[in-house]
């Protein structure tokens, strides 16, 4: 397994095989919000703001997307974000991991959990990753995703329905790794 990164706003084709993922994404996040409206439309539902959505990820300088890489081969994409606010009563953290979607078949290699620790490493500074109490499969996958790059340094928090974990990165090579 090789998994690397590249910035999705280096190459056009990048851009638009996420745009082209990303509708794959939202269906499996409908699913698991077990509705197809409220935070987790239907795709399409709303039109043009989806396309927005994606054009913002490409011109906002607070956003970071990235495409996941499994052998060259396109394998998921992630976006990190720098908050302008943090939560009720705390400071915001540097980065934020606000979207991470590994395709199906790429799934139950490791390529998520490294992938990950590479974002982490590559955005050297205070993080927090948030998911859904109601997607335990998410859950799961990044409290042992952080408890590992972490090895065991880092807070987490239940508030409003999320899941929250806050750490401390560095772009040490070896830190996460295994």
């Amino acid at each position: 397994m090789s998994v690397t990164l590249r910035d999705a706003r280096t190459l056009a084709e990048d851009r638009s095989w996420i745009q082209a993922v990303y509708p794959e994404y939202i269906e499996e996040l409908a699913e698991v919000s077990h509705s197809g409206t409220g935070v987790f439309p239907i795709t399409g539902e709303h039109g043009p703001r989806e396309a927005e959505l994606l054009a913002r990820w490409f011109r906002d300088d607070r956003s970071h997307p990235v495409l996941i890489l499994e052998s060259g081969r396109p394998a998921g994409f992630a976006l990190v974000s720098r908050p302008l606010v943090g939560p009720p009563g705390g400071a915001p953290a540097g980065y934020r991991m606000a979207e991470f979607f590994i395709r199906r078949e790429f799934r139950r290699r490791g390529i998520g959990r490294v992938a990950a620790g590479l974002i982490f490493s590559r955005f050297a500074g205070s993080w927090e990753v948030a998911e859904a109490t109601t997607n335990a499969e998410a859950v799961n996958f990044w409290r042992r995703t952080v408890m590992q790059y972490t090895r065991g340094d880092y807070e987490e928090r239940v508030r409003d329905g999320e899941v929250r974990q806050r750490f401390v990165s560095t772009n040490s090579p070896g830190l996460g790794r295994t």
